[in-house]
């Protein structure tokens, strides 16, 4: 059977190892690089499915800034970030937010909300 080599760069922690694996038959037959479990189990999860957290910005009206940041508030499959980024293109918010209101529940049916990642007050003037 061949050896595939596939080549990681785990985004866990700040140590950014750089992880080399082997794989046979889809199974995993060395890995070295990895500094802490979570090194290992980064990989089998971006095996398995890769798993990301999105951040991104939404227009927003009434407030200091044209644009919220937003983020998942847990990671959602790779695969599905355009998806979301499209559901979350249909959408314009109206100040005031809080940080961590929900601004889109259960996007693309991941279980994962979108939320906001600061307070934005409405402002005096609007857009």
């Amino acid at each position: 059977m061949n050896v595939a080599k596939k080549h990681f760069t785990c985004v866990i922690c700040p140590l950014g190892c750089e992880i080399d694996v082997e794989l046979q038959g889809g199974n995993v037959v060395s890995m070295e690089g990895n500094k802490c479990q979570k090194g290992k189990e980064f990989v089998l999860q971006e095996l398995e499915e890769p798993m990301r957290i999105l951040t991104t910005t939404v227009p927003i009206k009434g407030a200091k800034w044209a644009m919220l940041p937003v983020r998942t508030d847990k990671a959602i499959p790779k695969r599905l970030l355009f998806k979301v980024i499209e559901q979350l293109a249909d959408i314009e918010l109206q100040a005031p937010i809080k940080m961590y209101d929900v601004i889109l529940k259960n996007t693309a049916g991941t279980g994962a909300n979108i939320v906001a990642t600061r307070n934005m007050k409405r402002t005096a003037t609007t857009r």
